[in-house]
């Protein structure tokens, strides 16, 4: 005999289905059932199913009873057990687990989630048979009725937890494009889900549709965070940023064509004091030649790598804006399958790699903290948690590698830190390459290490000043792209105020944002640069404005923040 709650309540036996009778009659079954295995006093199932209800509810129950014995047993001798058996004062029904599809259901979901990890085709296998029991809700007849709404509602749960793990035994398994359909249905019918959308956002850019996939996780933050004021988890923030991160065509996006003859507005593509960011790849020109010199730098496989230069010299966003999008888009051999982590350290170094490393794939475990904390070779073991293949490689970049020495108070838990890094290079599987970018005033720090500094000297790449050729290009392109140009006597004006000094890309930078802003119809001109204090002059003038916009009590203020910053 085989019991069924995973739809409307029925009873087949002998491949028949038993007529249980009247609702409230198959009610006493739908009850026991929810209570499966446990006995319910005569009291307890007066009270649910009858409620205040008095006059007669105790000889109807009997009656129910009786009726229900002889449809379910109806070859029962005298004195033999029924299924629907008398305990003490109560009653429960005797089904065996393999005769009721509630506990099939859960049994073999479990068996399917256990295999997700280790072999996910046998998992996809077990979870398949599972969700077939299903033939609508849970309960279904009695779903809005008291006594079986929270189960009715608890396995509709579990079935949509078990519908998530055989779709992700589906992408493990390769068959992205297949689910990509089911689960916009899926997000439709469940939008609070989040599991479902990063399955989503993950079927849809492994499909070559990176855009839809931003938008599907967008559609989600701006639900639950706009409408209803929940974070999204770190994981989905995670893929999040990998897709941006990874997805070649909209790293290399380029403003779109002018339609119908409109002119397109221009965006100001320069950066002002902030560095270059992976997203800036397009409008990123003039550092070719030391991106260059990186990879060429990995491509022969040093695989400590360090950026020395002063500070404002743009090692920032040449790792950021140059160098990783150059490895994604497999400027170096096999460098499109890596992946890259990418960090500072801040005054938890090892907090900070965790994250790093679980940001640098869609298939992070929660964390990788037990790993770190395996002494020197903590990186190292974490690393080969999250690499997918023998043949794949990680490389870490720690950029501003400074704050090792200026944030970190605690000299165990730098030293531990280099450590982890020599053993991560010195691998003999040479699986990890790092990338390290430094203040050229703190280089000498990286000595107390004496392992860590001995692996330096072949890596190191020195960051220069942009020369003349570099700095027109830097100007030049963003504004061509935008659709705008210089006059000449600009152009060569910024570029000798620039000349050889120190920290001077900020400013330049800055001083072509403001000129961008104060453009004539499309065309930069030197009025505006001399209008605004040239190089020098944009920065202090801007810095005057703000100042002079505080009160008495802001002016003091600021005077006391500068006095301390230097």
């Amino acid at each position: 005999m085989e019991f069924r709650a995973l739809g409307p309540v029925v009873v087949i036996r002998d491949g028949e289905q038993v007529d249980l009778g009247s609702h409230r009659q198959k009610a006493v079954i739908a009850l026991l059932l929810v209570h499966h295995g446990q006995v319910l006093s005569t009291d307890r199932i007066l009270d649910e199913l009858w409620g205040d209800e008095s006059e007669g509810k105790l000889n109807a129950l009997r009656v129910y009873v009786s009726r229900l014995r002889a449809t379910l047993d109806p070859d029962r001798t005298r004195g033999e057990q029924s299924v629907l058996e008398t305990v003490g004062s109560g009653y429960r029904l005797n089904v065996d687990a393999g005769e009721f599809d509630v506990e099939a259901f859960e049994r073999r979901a479990a068996v399917g989630r256990s295999l997700l990890s280790s072999d996910p085709a046998a998992a996809a296998i077990e979870l398949r048979a599972a969700l077939d029991r299903w033939h609508g809700t849970a309960f279904e007849d009695y779903a809005d009725e008291e006594f079986a709404h929270f189960e009715s509602v608890r396995l509709g749960d579990a079935r949509v937890d078990a519908l998530e793990d055989r779709i992700q035994a589906d992408l493990a398994c390769g068959l992205d494009g297949e689910v990509v359909s089911e689960l916009e249905l899926l997000r439709q019918q469940h939008p609070l889900r989040e599991r479902l959308v990063e399955y989503q956002a993950l079927a849809l850019y492994r499909s070559g549709r990176a855009a839809e996939a931003l938008r599907a996780i967008g559609r989600f933050r701006r639900h639950v965070g706009d409408e209803l004021g929940i974070e999204p988890s770190p994981r989905l923030l995670r893929l999040e940023e990998h897709i941006l991160l990874h997805d070649e065509k909209i790293q290399s996006r380029r403003p779109a064509p002018e339609l119908s003859g409109a002119k397109r507005p221009a965006t100001n593509p320069f950066k002002g004091l902030r560095a270059f960011g992976t997203n800036d790849a397009a409008m990123f020109f003039g550092r070719d030649a030391l991106t260059a010199e990186i990879l060429r730098n990995l491509g022969r496989g040093q695989r400590l790598v360090a950026l020395v230069g002063a500070s404002g010299s743009g090692k920032s966003s040449v790792v950021r804006a140059g160098l990783i999008p150059a490895l994604t888009k497999g400027a170096s051999a096999g460098s499109a399958r890596w992946l890259v982590a990418s960090m500072m350290p801040g005054a938890h170094p090892f907090a900070e790699l965790d994250a790093a490393l679980l940001r640098s794939t869609m298939d992070a475990p929660a964390s990788l903290g037990e790993q770190l904390r395996e002494g020197d070779a903590g990186l190292l073991g974490a690393a080969l948690r999250i690499l997918p293949s023998d043949d794949s490689h990680l490389v870490l970049i720690i950029d501003q590698f400074e704050e090792l020495f200026t944030l970190v108070d605690d000299k165990a838990v730098r030293d531990r830190f280099l450590s982890n890094l020599v053993t991560a290079v010195g691998d003999p599987h040479r699986r990890i390459s790092v990338v390290i970018t430094v203040r050229a005033d703190f280089y000498a720090h990286q000595l107390s290490h004496p392992e860590f500094g001995a692996r330096l000297g072949a890596g190191i790449v020195n960051v220069t000043q942009l020369t003349a050729e570099e700095l027109e290009a830097a100007a030049l392109r963003p504004a061509e792209e935008q659709g705008v140009s210089f006059e000449p006597a600009l152009l060569g004006q910024l570029i000798a105020d620039v000349g050889n000094q120190p920290g001077a890309l900020p400013l330049f930078q800055y001083a072509l944002t403001e000129l961008f802003d104060r453009r004539t119809g499309d065309v930069l001109s030197a009025a505006s640069y001399r209008a605004m204090g040239g190089l020098d002059g944009a920065l202090q003038r801007r810095a005057s404005d703000l100042y002079d916009e505080f009160d008495e009590q802001q002016q003091e203020a600021a005077r006391q923040l500068c006095l301390r910053l230097v």
